[in-house]
């Protein structure tokens, strides 16, 4: 659960894939710096080689299993986000400071939760994220994007 890369210059109400794909991660999976690496988005994110999304209509065993797989593993940046906004109340009830100071805020936030996760410092449980209702998933984009294949590539290697 420590944050690994954390961009924090854009307004809130800007989709995460827009943030994503104006991202230095992003250039460097679409540079294969990262080759055999994926990374694991909602449906709100295009299927790429290298960004594995969630199925539309899961049908088969394989399907299934990848897609618990995904939403469960995924589910792990969720609880992050849970345990930042009890810990840093700040980034619950809203930043009401200049853009600049609140980008600082929240790279700030970021960094102490680290420091305080290296330090074995309790965490805060958060209850609702721990629910298994979490599984239920916003629905997938369709499926005519880049990545399909290699999604399925994954599905048939290795949730067969």
């Amino acid at each position: 659960m420590e944050i690994m890369n954390i961009v924090a210059r854009w307004p809130g109400s800007v989709h995460d894939s827009t943030v994503f794909d104006n991202s230095l991660l992003w250039a460097q999976f679409e540079n294969n710096e990262y080759d055999g690496c994926f990374l694991l988005g909602d449906g709100g994110y295009p299927c790429r080689s290298y960004l594995m999304t969630p199925l539309l209509n899961p049908t088969t065993y394989s399907e299934k299993k990848y897609q618990k797989a995904q939403i469960g593993t995924r589910n792990v940046i969720e609880r992050i986000f849970g345990v930042l906004k009890q810990r840093f109340l700040v980034l619950s009830v809203g930043i009401r400071t200049k853009p600049s100071t609140a980008l600082t805020t929240i790279v700030a936030t970021a960094v102490l939760y680290n420091i305080l996760l290296k330090q074995n410092d309790e965490m805060p449980l958060n209850e609702q994220l721990l629910d298994n209702n979490l599984l239920e998933e916003l629905p997938a984009l369709p499926v005519r994007q880049i990545g399909n294949v290699v999604r399925n590539d994954v599905i048939e290697t290795y949730f067969s």
